[in-house]
């Protein structure tokens, strides 16, 4: 256990990792960016070499932009799905809509 496994932004950049909603992962992810830069003012402020986590911080942030990314892939898939089964539906309704004609 290092010595920065208790700081706050740990807790919170864990839980953006563990999330498995969706709908919650930005919320999760913004919260761990806030909580990994107000960490970051704080290391400015105290004395002496704080290098494992300053890497470890930095391995977060890479590690959120990765999630990031994933999720906005996912939101466009599903965008897409959601624009193709409207689509599908607006078709399926096309036949009635015909016999107007």
């Amino acid at each position: 256990m290092s010595n920065y496994d208790q700081e706050k932004w740990i807790e919170v950049y864990k839980a953006a990792l563990m999330e498995l909603e969706h709908a919650a992962m930005t919320g999760r992810i913004s919260d761990a960016r806030t909580a990994i830069s107000s960490r970051l003012q704080k290391l400015k402020q105290l004395p002496g070499l704080h290098g494992q986590e300053f890497q470890a911080i930095e391995d977060a942030l890479n590690n959120l932009r990765v999630l990031e990314r994933e999720e906005k892939r996912f939101a466009e898939g599903e965008k897409k799905r959601v624009l193709d089964e409207a689509l599908q539906k607006v078709r399926s309704l096309a036949p009635r809509f015909q016999q107007f004609e």
